[in-house]
Parts: structure tokens; sequence; C-alpha cells
């Protein structure tokens, strides 16, 4: 018997393990430009037949909508399907398999839910390959070609949910699937443009098995959660563990692919709109006390001071191509909690390897780090900000080191919720250049990226995205538009998710008017309420706080999701000049927040200016009113000659005439629009004041900003199945 003494978590209670075992439980190969190869052949265990395991990334995704026939939705994040009158929607997913050599024993379809649950999930179907991602819509969508192959009942939001296609997947060659919808539960699954692409897992038998010991990533069964597990069947102790793992033998994989060290990213590039999502290409713990053993096949990543350890991340970065990255965030998911989540260090040696690196050949880490976590919860996405170590295209490894005893357990990339690292580009081509697609393992050669043009579509309406290679302007040369609400996230209703739609039909700049995410503002209520919804928008969001992020100390939750974005800042906007300001922080005539707004609107004498924050100086509505605590912002941005001011905090809709410094209407005022209708509960109104002109308390919507040289035009756009809306024109002073 080999036995393992360590703390629990991973080693808080000895475990006795057999040498039979731990044979089962070894490191992982390389992986290969299309697929994740693994084979097995236990030597002196009986009974066990050789498989190998190759995982597929999406090669082409979109979905189609009855309601709109003739609408492309290729290149969005997510795949939406749905059962309902004329309101059905399908998602059809395309994968280009190649490498199997010898006869398939299981081939599952894994796709991954982004929002809304359903109490009957939908079922799939083949369909012919005579569809194109950027040509498909619901007038050409291609025929089916089989019946229901699996289908699925209760599927839960933020899940991975496995379908069995072992029928229709002979070997090599081109399959497409297709989901439909067994209800009116809308639900929808990440495309490959987002966060975590369909795959489809195919286990093999090879027709010549190749001797190395490494684990097979076998599915769960439907319904099951989709953390991968090692076969043959070897009895695991509960809880995140590390696993030892033998130095692998690189061998050829079957059907001739080549084992290049070289390593590609799991599934691959995930281009979003401007943005890029890798997952690592390695990571590993490292534990002092066994300084000659590795871990990289572990599912967990941990780091601790009792027993010391720490972890490994690399990540090969492609597809930049020159473009200035503007914002680098690494994402963990704690599968256990910690009073300390550990600090980032870069290491600039990236010659380590999974399958090889111990403790005692780890690479050193800077002396300071990039960035740190605090306390961290289980079951929780965290976020911190690396943009200074990512410069292009590159190999790029961070050791976490924690000075904690309570240790942070993380999934790794052999977990079910792997590492991401998600870039924001600029640079070059400009905020309206038309990305390139990068293309994902498996799948064809690159294709430009359609970037849509949203028109809407008559009021009550759902807007019909209308797909050129390029954006079109929404209106002429200089316009610029700014849309967004306040009072938005909950995450126990889906109105956030109705108004998420508009943005998604609405290019431009997004603003919040703050009470983003209920009911504290905690970067747990950000992850798992506002990030499904609004946050597919995050890379085009200019927010501002409101009190129900102060319910966190700090606003702690707002300023982590949000990258340490500055409590108040301005920014230009076509010829306008923006202010997203914070009523949740000193507003006397002498705190840092007035005297720099009073400096800046002297520093930038724009004609057209606009500023957005919390808590209205005015209001009708009967839960919170006006608020006199506001008047110094009122009073300094009504003296530079300003042309509006957004707020949210009453959740309603309240358009004002243009005022004076004491809320009279004038001719040439300050005007002033209430929009804390982008999600949270609607509140009411109570004797509307002298310049109200405008109000509804029943509808949810976005406001919706067209700001033009030396004008703007407004519009209440309200969430399908309404039809209250406002518009109107006004002049810059």
């Amino acid at each position: 018997m080999i036995e393992v003494d360590f703390k629990s978590r991973p080693f808080r209670r000895t475990r006795l393990l057999s040498a039979a075992v731990l044979i089962l439980l070894l490191s992982t190969n390389v992986l290969p430009a299309t697929a994740l190869s693994t084979p097995l052949n236990v030597q002196g265990v009986p009974n066990f037949q050789t498989a190998s395991t190759l995982t597929f990334a999406a090669a082409a995704d979109a979905y189609v909508e009855e309601l709109h026939p003739d609408a492309n939705n290729g290149t969005l994040d997510y795949l939406q399907v749905e059962n309902a009158n004329n309101r059905n929607a399908e998602g059809y997913i395309r994968f280009t398999v190649s490498g199997v050599a010898g006869t398939v024993q299981n081939a599952r379809l894994r796709v991954y839910t982004t929002a809304n649950s359903s109490t009957n999930g939908p079922a799939v179907y083949m369909a012919n390959n005579s569809w194109t991602e950027t040509g498909i819509i619901w007038n050409n969508r291609p025929s089916r070609t089989s019946g229901v192959i699996d289908n699925k009942g209760a599927i839960d939001k933020n899940t991975w949910v496995e379908y069995v296609v072992t029928p229709q997947v002979a070997g090599n060659g081109t399959y497409s699937f297709v989901l439909v919808g067994d209800s009116s539960d809308e639900i929808r699954f990440s495309s490959r443009e987002g966060g975590n692409p369909p795959q489809l897992v195919i286990t093999f038998n090879p027709s010549v098995a190749t001797p190395t010991h490494t684990p097979t990533r076998t599915p769960t069964s439907s319904g099951a959660s989709p953390t991968p597990t090692r076969t043959p069947t070897a009895t695991q102790p509960s809880g995140p563990t590390l696993t030892p793992s033998r130095t692998p033998t690189r061998t050829p994989t079957p059907g001739g692919i080549s084992p290049t060290p070289t390593r590609t990213n799991t599934p691959g590039i995930v281009p979003t709109s401007a943005s890029l999502t890798f997952i690592p290409i390695d990571d590993a713990s490292i534990v002092s006390g066994s300084a000659s053993t590795n871990y990289g096949s572990a599912t967990t990543l941990l780091v601790d001071t009792s027993p010391l350890q720490h972890f490994l991340l690399k990540f090969n970065v492609t597809g930049v191509s020159g473009r200035q990255v503007t914002n680098a965030k690494l994402r963990l998911y704690a599968v256990d909690s910690s009073n300390q989540g550990g600090g980032f260090y870069r290491v600039s040696n990236n010659t380590w390897q999974e399958e090889t690196v111990t403790w005692s050949n780890a690479p050193a880490a800077d002396a300071t780090p990039l960035a740190s976590l605090g306390s961290i919860s289980s079951g929780n996405w965290y976020e911190v900000n690396i943009t200074s170590l990512i410069v292009g295209d590159g190999s790029y490894s961070l050791r976490i080191i924690s000075t904690s005893s309570d240790g942070a357990d993380y999934s790794s990339k052999e977990g079910a919720n792997p590492p991401q690292l998600v870039l924001t580009l600029g640079g070059s081509q400009g905020p309206t250049a038309t990305p390139t697609r990068t293309s994902t393992p498996g799948g064809p050669s690159p294709t430009p990226t359609r970037t849509p043009t949203r028109t809407l579509t008559p009021s009550g309406a759902s807007p019909t995205p209308t797909r050129t290679p390029t954006r079109t302007p929404t209106s002429t040369s200089g316009d610029a538009i700014l849309v967004g609400a306040g009072d938005i996230s909950r995450c126990d209703n889906n109105n956030d998710e109705l108004t998420a739609r508009l943005l998604d039909t609405i290019s431009g700049t997004v603003f919040t008017a703050g009470d983003n995410a209920y009911s504290s503002g905690t970067y747990t209520e950000y992850i798992n309420c506002y990030d499904p919804t609004w946050g597919r928008h995050k890379a085009r969001t200019k927010p501002s706080p409101g009190n129900h992020e102060y319910n966190t100390s700090g606003a702690a939750g707002y300023f982590q999701y949000f990258n340490n974005i500055p409590a108040y800042y301005a920014y230009n906007l076509g010829s306008w000049r923006i202010y997203a300001l914070n009523s949740e922080i000193d507003v006397s005539a002498s705190s840092p927040q007035v005297v720099w707004l009073q400096s800046d609107l002297a520093a930038n004498p724009k004609q057209c200016v606009l500023a957005y924050w919390h808590k209205p100086r005015w209001s009708s509505g009967s839960n919170h009113g006006s608020n006199s605590g506001m008047q110094t912002l009122w009073q300094l941005l009504y003296n530079a000659g300003a042309e509006l001011v957004i707020n949210g905090h009453d959740h309603e809709y309240e358009r004002f005439a243009e005022m004076n410094a004491s809320g009279s209407a004038v001719s040439q005022g300050l005007r002033e629009i209430v929009a804390g209708t982008g999600g949270a509960s609607l509140y009411s109104f109570s004797t509307p004041l002298s310049a109200s002109q405008v109000r509804n308390s029943t509808t949810y919507g976005v406001l919706k900003l067209t700001l033009r040289a030396s004008s703007y035009e407004w519009q209440f756009v309200p969430v399908a199945g309404s039809t209250f809306t406002d518009s109107g024109t006004s002049n810059c002073h």
C-alpha cells in the first residue's frame, strides 16, 4: 500500500490508495490542434479495454427564430431554444470530427446553459450540413435527418447539459445537430462565441492501442454533473483531491495526430465581438511537502500555507494580431471557501508543463503580485485584473500564492469549470472595427465575423437584427448611441434578461444608473445575477453604482466586477462630454468628486454635456422621490449649461421638462429622465412634480439616446410585449 497523508483539502484526511488505483489516475497527454486525445492502456489490470477520447469544439453554430424568419444569429454568444406559438427558436451546431481511428463507443453533445432554467429541456436531432453560420435563417434552415436522439427534462441555469448522440456518430466526418424546444420555457446555451462553447466528446477503441498511462475524460451520465471522471472506474474519496500523476510518454495518438508538445487551447480561442477567451494549456498544483510529486491531472487547483501549496497557470494567447489589449481578466471558479483567494504573480519562465512540474522544478515568480483576491465562497466565479501582464500573442504563466492557512480551492482545466483568460481588444482597428474570427480546433478556416447592425422594429415587437459584413452607423456621421437603465438585476426574476435582449439589438455604449445587482451588490450577485444578462455587454458598459452596491462595504463587489473602475469618471462620446457620477459618496461642495467635476467641466467646455448617477434630484416616485442631497451636482451642471441628467433609484420611468436650479420648467434648462426600469420590481408614483411631463410605472425597458453634434434624441424602448414608449428631440445649449 502507498500512503498519502496531508492536511485535508486536498490532504486534510489520510488517504490510502492502492498502487492499481494510482496507476489509473495518471497525467494527461498534450492537446492536439483539433481535439483532446487520451489513450488508456493500463498494464496488469485485467478486463479493461483500451480506449481513447477526443473532444471537439463546435466548428459553427447559430440559432434561428420563427418570429424573425429572415434574421441570422450566427455571431451571437448564445443559442436560444424555445417552443411557444410563433416564437419558436432552434439552435444548430456543427462539428468536424477527425482523428477517430477505431470503433466509437460513446459520443456526447455537451452544451452549457447561460440564461434561464427549464422544467422541460429541449430535444436533439440530426440535421443535414447544408448551412453556414452567417447564412442560416428560419426560412432556409436545414431539414432534420433523424428522429429525436436524446431529450432532457429539467435543466438548471449555468450548468453543462449532455446529450447521448452515439447512434449518429460513426467516426470521422461532419455532424450537424439541432436543439428543438419541447416547451415554452425559453433557454439559452453558450455558443462557440461564448465562454463555454459546445463540445462533442467521442470515446472509441483505437485500432492500434498505444500503451501510455493517461486518463480518459469521460462525460458523466445524462443529467449528472459534468465533472470529468477517470476510467477504468476507480472509487475516489469525496471532496476535492490532488491525484499524483506520472510523467507521460509522448507517443503518437490514434489517427496519426502529431503529439507535438506545443499546446493549443481547450477547446480553443473563443471570439466574442471584441474579446477573446482562453482556457489554460497547462495548470497544476505544487506541494512543498511532496516536492517531487506531480499533480497535473487533478481536477482542483489549491493554494495554502499549511501544507505549503501553490498552483501554476499557463495560457497561450493568439489572435490578438497587433490590437491593443485594453483589459485582461483571469476568471477562476471556487470549489471551496476561504478567507483569502491568493496573490497572482507573473512567471517569466514558460517552459514548465503540467505533466512534469513539481515543487522542486517549478519556475520562480516575480516578487510583487499583479493582483490579489480576498475572501471567496464555494460555487462562485471570481475575477482578477491582470491587464499589465498581457501585451500580445505569446505564452503567459502565473503562480498563485497565499499567506493564509485557510486554503483556497479552484476548478482546474480538468474540472467542470476551467479557468478562463478573457481579453478585451481595442487598438489600431478602432472601436467599430470588425473583428476577425479565429478558427476553433476542428473547425474550418477562419472567416470574417459578421458584425450585426441592429434595427429596431415597431413598438411592442421584438427587434430584428440585420446582419451586414461591417457595422453600419446607426445615424449620421458624428452621432453616438448611449443606452441603458438603472435598478437592473435580481436572481429571483427574469426581467433583467428581457431588458438585456433590448441591448442585444442596440449598438453603442451601455450605461447603468446604479443598483445594478441586488440586493447587496456583492461580487457573487454580480456573477450570478448581472453577468448572465447585462453582463454580456460588459465590454461596452460605462457603469455607475447605487445604494445597493454600497450594502457591501465600499461597494467591493461593484469595483471587483468592473475591474476597479474609478468611483466617478468622465469620457467623450461623439461630440459629447459624459459624466458617470457617484451619488453614494460625498457630494458636498468641497468633496473631491464635486471639486473634480467643476474642474473637468471647465477644462472640457463641450457644447453638449450629459451626466448620470443613481439617486435623482427630482422624482415623483412614491418610494423615494426627490433627493435634495443631489442639489450640489444639479446646481453645478445647470450652471455649466449641461443638457441632460439620467438617474434611477425610483423604479419607474419619468421624463421632466428642462428645469432651472430650483426644479422649475424653463426654456433653456437642464432636463432629467429617471429610468429605473432595468429589471427590479416597479414602484408607483405619488403627486407629480410640476415639471414632470411623462410617467410610466408598469413597463420595463431601456432609455436609448442618440447624441448628435448639437442635439440629442431620446427614446424609451419597452421590453417585448409592452407598448409604452416615449421619444423626442432637443437641442444643445
